[in-house]
């Protein structure tokens, strides 16, 4: 991994950090570089069920009107709701 790049600074209750030194030890990592692929696996995953739900979404094949139809819609959705 890289060395560049912003600095940041969180606490961590003993106990994660803790855990967090044992798992770097036990990867042969830093504590810095477990924090990373830990922040990139849950970004890549969230990102991942994004894509997914809107796969899924489009497997419906439900019909899609015109932007402004479809903002047209919405506001009138939203002002019925208040």
């Amino acid at each position: 991994m890289s060395s560049s790049g912003e600095r940041l600074e969180i606490k961590l209750p003993p106990e994660t950090l803790w855990l967090l030194r044992r798992q770097a030890r036990a990867q042969k990592l830093s504590v810095g570089q477990v924090v990373n692929k830990a922040v990139e696996k849950m970004l890549l995953e969230d990102r991942q069920a994004r894509i997914d739900a809107a796969k899924a979404l489009f497997k419906v094949g439900a019909p899609v009107a015109d932007w402004p139809e479809m903002k047209k819609e919405i506001e009138e959705a939203r002002f019925y709701e208040d």
